[in-house]
Order: structure tokens, then sequence, then C-alpha cells
């Protein structure tokens, strides 16, 4: 069977023009599975990876904002217990506390204080009696990575609650009661870093699959526009070329009849 080798590059040539089309348009290397499906593959599991691992990252950014939250809780109770410890100690003065005004502002600060037990953030308890865990998912494989505590704050100053008396306590039992909530600041503290630490982890390999999902899926433009060209150079050659050998050959035939 005889070959046209005339009529075959330019239906080629249009279909590589074709393809060429469609990256330019998509922006995509790969349009079809048969283009490069070992690429794909690749690329499909890592777009699956950084897709888990940004709801990783997530998660670990609501964490640390609990965590946030939590340390400002502790800190009001801190200001708290300080003012506290203050109108004791005026209270032991040489007038006392004749008018009852220290004692009265310790019951509104009691108050203030047994409340901040029980803040929450975005519905879930900052604090927990007793004291209880919150797992954290910060990896893509999407199983606990650590754990944030909600810690009993109402243990950690329960000789200020249950003491409706102001006179009925010692400088001792603030500065306890001030000690048991740094000591929930620092635990607080330390699980922040720990969150910082992963998220920053969790950005970088974000960073870099992502780069490498580039690298596969993204159509090079430059190059892919300048093969879109020489193909429409060939192509219409091509289309000259077989034209013209067409009017030859009428020619001819006219002159051999």
């Amino acid at each position: 069977m005889e070959h046209n080798y005339l009529i075959d590059p330019i239906g080629e040539n249009r279909k590589k023009q074709s393809i060429l089309m469609q990256q330019l348009s998509s922006g995509r290397r790969i349009v079809n599975s048969w283009m490069d499906a070992g690429g794909l593959a690749v690329a499909n599991k890592l777009a699956s990876t950084v897709s888990r691992s940004t709801i990783a990252a997530n998660n670990l950014s609501t964490s640390n904002s609990f965590l946030q939250t939590q340390d400002g809780v502790l800190k009001s109770a801190s200001e708290i217990l300080d003012r506290m410890g203050q109108l004791k100690a005026m209270s032991q003065g040489v007038f006392g506390d004749n008018t009852g005004a220290y004692q009265k502002e310790y019951e509104v600060l009691r108050e203030e204080l047994a409340s901040l037990s029980q803040q929450t953030f975005n519905g879930v308890d900052l604090f927990a009696s007793p004291s209880g865990n919150l797992p954290v998912i910060g990896d893509p494989s999407a199983s606990t990575s650590f754990l944030i505590s909600q810690p009993d704050l109402d243990d950690a100053v329960s000789d200020i609650g249950n003491e409706s008396q102001l006179a009925n306590l010692s400088t001792s039992n603030f500065t306890d009661a001030l000690q048991n909530v740094a000591t929930l600041r620092a635990t607080n503290g330390a699980q922040q870093s720990r969150v910082d630490a992963s998220f920053d982890l969790m950005r970088v390999q974000i960073t870099s699959k992502s780069a490498a999902y580039s690298a596969i899926m993204d159509v090079d433009l430059a190059r892919t526009s300048t093969d879109l060209a020489v193909t429409n150079i060939y192509t219409a050659s091509g289309a000259a070329v077989f034209n013209s050998g067409l009017l030859v050959s009428s020619r001819v035939g006219m002159l051999i009849r």
C-alpha cells in the first residue's frame, strides 16, 4: 500500500497544535492521562498530601489560638490574685478593714475569678475539672500529634475559691495560688512553642510539595508558546506545499490531455 508522506505531517502537526492549545489554555502540562501517566500519579499523590497538610496546618493554627486565649485568661487570674493579695496586705494595716471595703472588693474579685474557669473558645472549654487534654492533628497522616491541656483552674485557686472571708486567708494562700497559676502558664507557653514549631514545619512541607506538584503539572509557557509557533509554521508550510503539489498535478494533467 502506498504511503502519503505529504499529508501525514500536516495531520500530525494539527494534532500537536491541539495539544499545545489545550496546555496553554489550561496552564497544565498534563491535560490527558496518556501524556504522562506516571507523572500524573505522582502529582495526584502530592496534591492529596498538600490538601491534608493544609488542613493539619489549620488545626495547628486553631490550637495555637486556643492556647493564646487560655493564656490570656490565666493572666487575668494572676492579676486578680495579685490584687487580692494587696487587699489582704492593706486589711492588716493599722485601720484594718473598718469600712468593709476590702472585703467587698474581695467578694467581687472572687466571683470574677470563679467565672474565669467557665470561659470557652468557640464552644470548647478552656479549663476542665478535673483537668483534661485535647488531641491535636498536626500532620498529614491524620493521627494525633500531641495533646494540649485543659487545666483545672478551680483546683489551682481552691484556697481562694473555697473561702468567702478575706480575714480567714493568709498571704501565703495568695502566694501559693499565684504559683499554681504561674505553673499553668508555663505549661501553656511550652505547648504554644510546640504548636508553633509544628506549624512552621507544616508550612515548609506544604511549600516544598506544592513546588514539586507545580514542576510536574504546570506548563512551561515560554517553551509551549514557542512550540506552538513552530508547529503553526510547519502546518502552514505543509499546506502550502500540498496546495502547490495539487496545482502542479492539475496542470500536468491538462498538458497530457
